[in-house]
């Protein structure tokens, strides 16, 4: 049975008291505010594992083009449009997923191995531009495809192959090449990474195996760009001109997964749609003490400017091998949360680990549990407090409507939108309940799961003549949607955004109504009287008068 807002996400009068009254003995029944990124490959590459990833809650799919041919991400694509044609037809409902391109990004790699080389701690090894030692690669040398590494790197920097596997400190800078010793060994493969923390490398921004990836996406329909090897907000205007005006509705999400792109964070966080925090890159290229710091940091800031952000690697890294995380990784999943993650991003636990469905299940209720913790009054005061200067439009509605699903203790907060942004700009602002918004649009209710809360419905009847009919129309849809899900119940506040009159750009009408169910009948009804919304023996005898008499309050 849903549940409201009220009890599960309940506020005391401080914010210690609202820790000393959590709820421990019954799991959290609300619905869960992050949304879920799943990496497909081949141990989740089936219909029956992304259908059941569908049901429990995964609202974005990623093809890592690092891994993966294109044939490959066709055959994802194919498999996920089965699932959704299947929900539909089980459901009567449209179901959407949004699609994530990960591209590989510029890289500097080591070529191929003549044999099976192990180096040791203490081993010397020279990193040698020749082409002739592409394919000869020993124990003594490796080829580098970086012709540059010699001018920009210098004695005594770091350098990691293999993602951070092997760890070399230079010894000499040579005429072809790098003379290393061994930090950290370990097994070298072919063709492996070679990162180089403390350079800037002046590789494009867009290597010719991206721009190929790029292509692909764009024809497949993506809806987001996860960027590799972002160093500035150049690079992230070089990414908006390959994609072109066939591609502008791809929303770029830069990777912060450097040194470099950490010391340029608000130039990128401006030029991109949203950030990517990738831990498992950062973490081989600041002190890992750092790591935790670096990631409050850049969730702080992404709340407060009000872009969405993603924590991504290692989330719930031992269910690739077992059933069940550790409590390490439980706490740290809980706690990307507390610090103010949009999405939580699943990779190899769901790409090549056993247990698919299981892993997307333990991050649903490890996330829905965490949110319980939020102290979401100071958090909108804060956010509130951060927005200078004279307000939009558009920015006073989303708080007005966040106050008022505060005030009234509303399960839900119901936005008609065209373009989605009343909706993401209401999510900036951290109601503690979902925002579902009722689109016509199949792309906004696409590109909106990249932001918290937000639980996007394509509405398909056409448009009526009278624009008041036509809203009425769309809120009761809207609130059955959500009774079937389990959000609300009879009685429940709802707020309602909506806009003035037909046509994007009009949004500026809140109010609050409550819902009612009338026996035997899943369509929800509204009223603007909450005594006579709770439903009774009276009520149920109604029928169609109570439809004829339904009105609500604008505030």
């Amino acid at each position: 049975m849903a549940q409201s807002a009220t009890p599960v996400l309940k506020e005391g009068s401080t914010q210690l008291d609202h820790i000393c009254e959590l709820e421990i003995s019954h799991p959290a029944t609300h619905h869960r505010l992050v949304s879920l990124i799943a990496t497909i490959s081949h141990s989740s590459r089936n219909l029956d594992t992304i259908y059941h990833m569908i049901l429990k809650g995964v609202n974005i799919f990623r093809l890592n083009f690092s891994h993966e041919s294109h044939e490959m991400h066709s055959k994802t694509l194919e498999l996920v449009h089965e699932a959704l044609e299947r929900i539909q037809h089980e459901t009567g409902h449209l179901r959407t997923v949004a699609i994530a391109a990960d591209t590989r990004g510029p890289q500097i790699r080591t070529g191929l191995l003549d044999g099976e080389v192990f180096l040791r701690s203490g081993d010397n090894i020279r990193l040698s531009i020749n082409r002739d030692l592409y394919d000869k690669g020993n124990k003594e040398a490796v080829y580098v495809d970086y012709m540059n590494i010699i001018n920009l790197t210098k004695t005594g920097d770091r350098l990691f192959i293999d993602d951070g596997k092997l760890l070399l400190h230079i010894m000499e800078v040579g005429v072809d090449g790098l003379l290393c010793e061994v930090i950290q060994g370990g097994q070298l493969n072919n063709n492996c990474n070679v990162i180089l923390p403390e350079v800037e490398i002046d590789l494009p921004a867009v290597s010719e195996k991206d721009m190929y990836d790029i292509q692909f996406s764009m024809k497949a329909n993506v809806d987001f760009l996860f960027a590799s090897a972002v160093r500035s907000a150049k690079n992230v205007k070089e990414l908006r001109t390959v994609l072109g005006e066939k591609g502008k509705h791809i929303k770029i999400i830069a990777k912060m997964d450097s040194k470099i792109a950490l010391s340029r964070f608000s130039e990128i966080m401006r030029a991109a749609d949203g950030l990517l925090l990738s831990r498992a890159d950062l973490g081989t290229q600041i002190p890992m003490e750092k790591l935790f710091i670096t990631q409050k940091s850049i969730l702080g800031q992404c709340n407060k400017a009000g872009k969405p952000v993603i924590v991504a690697s290692n989330i719930l890294e031992t269910m690739r091998y077992q059933l069940q995380p550790t409590r390490a990784e439980c706490f740290d999943l809980a706690n990307a949360i507390i610090d103010g993650a949009d999405c939580i991003m699943l990779s190899s636990e769901v790409a090549i680990g056993p247990y698919p469905n299981e892993t997307v299940a333990t991050c649903d209720k490890l996330c829905r549990e965490a949110e319980k913790v939020l102290w979401f009054r100071d958090l909108f005061s804060d956010l509130v407090s951060e927005v200078r200067g004279e307000l939009d439009a558009a920015h006073s509605l989303a708080i007005a409507s966040v106050e008022t699903a505060k005030r009234t203790n509303a399960t839900l907060i119901v936005v008609l939108t065209s373009s989605g942004r009343s909706a993401t700009l209401i999510s900036k602002f951290r109601p503690r309940c979902p925002i579902l918004a009722l689109t016509r649009c199949e792309r906004t209710a696409r590109w909106v799961y990249i932001h918290r809360g937000i639980l996007p419905v394509v509405y398909t009847s056409e448009p009526s003549n009278d624009y008041t009919t036509d809203v009425d129309s769309r809120v009761q849809f809207a609130l059955t949607i959500a009774k079937k899900a389990d959000i609300i119940n009879d009685g429940d506040p709802i707020v309602i955004v909506s806009a003035w009159k037909d046509g994007g750009g009009f949004t500026n009408n809140v109010r609050v109504v409550y819902a009612f169910f009338e026996a035997d009948n899943v369509d929800c009804l509204f009223r603007s009287d909450r005594r006579h919304s709770v439903k009774n023996t009276n009520l149920q005898k109604e029928g169609q008068k109570v439809i004829d008499t339904k009105k609500s309050v604008q505030i």
